[in-house]
């Protein structure tokens, strides 16, 4: 009874098992678990001299399902490009007020880093790495460690800025002589690494001593995987410096948090 109820009367056309190439083929019925793709666009026949069941293109469908899919295929399209762009005027529009709304900054360099931080985080303003590069220069220019870490920063990474080595090793030099810990971890690397400076391990060593005194992990491993590569001479006067200009450090008033 099942066999009779899978199978229907004999096809129209002329069909051929593919298998035993017998003419004894019979349209057979769809299934839940043939595949989508076949269901759409494809016809199941059965041969009753082997039992193969297997799968013929059907025009009919075809036809049917370009002329029905194919505008909707084109309408979604278009409805695409269109929000793209509608998206793309709405942020432009959006960053536009919000620089609009924006009211006169003071210009000092606490201030000037705090509007570098929103347009780093996207606080009150579209996020924009350019605008954010920018008012952290200001706050570097105004004395700000900070500003100028994360300007050197930005500088090296070519993050909304051009990329120069030369300065950002200027602004991280400024930022490590203040006493900024993260400052002096990024100006021990460039000397590290060569970057915008020559290689000069000993000079590595002694920034990576003072941002490991100032709690940077990252800073004490990277001193101790120096030492030995140092002469013991030149760890005794990276050591002495090291002191001296903690002290000095210490000793005049901070712009860290500024």
């Amino acid at each position: 009874m099942s066999k009779q109820n899978e199978e229907h009367e004999i096809a129209g056309d002329v069909q051929i098992c593919p298998r035993c190439s017998a003419r004894e083929v019979r349209k057979s019925i769809l299934h839940s678990r043939d595949s989508f793709l076949h269901k759409l666009a494809y016809r199941p026949y059965r041969c009753r001299a082997c039992h193969l069941r297997y799968w013929e293109v059907s025009p009919l469908k075809v036809v049917v399902y370009t002329v029905l899919v194919g505008p909707i295929l084109v309408l979604s399209i278009l409805w695409l490009l269109t929000a793209d762009r509608f998206t793309a005027e709405t942020s432009a529009e959006a960053k536009q007020i919000s620089t609009d709304n924006i009211e006169p900054v003071k210009e000092d360099g606490a201030t000037e880093l705090q509007m570098g931080l929103r347009y780093v985080i996207g606080d009150g303003v579209v996020k924009s790495p350019k605008e954010a590069a920018s008012w952290f220069e200001k706050a570097a220019n105004h004395g700000s460690a900070e500003g100028q870490y994360r300007f050197g920063l930005a500088l090296q990474e070519g993050r909304g800025v051009l990329q120069d080595y030369k300065a950002s090793f200027h602004w991280l030099e400024q930022a490590a002589q203040q006493g900024h810990p993260q400052a002096q971890y990024s100006y021990g690397q460039l000397y590290r690494a060569g970057i915008g400076v020559d290689v000069d391990r000993a000079r590595a060593y002694l920034w990576f001593n003072l941002a490991a005194a100032q709690g940077v992990g990252e800073a004490a491993s990277a001193r101790d995987s120096l030492v030995w590569q140092l002469e013991p001479n030149q760890v005794n006067a990276m050591q002495a410096e090291a002191r001296r200009l903690s002290q000095a450090i210490s000793a005049k008033p901070s712009e860290n948090t500024k």
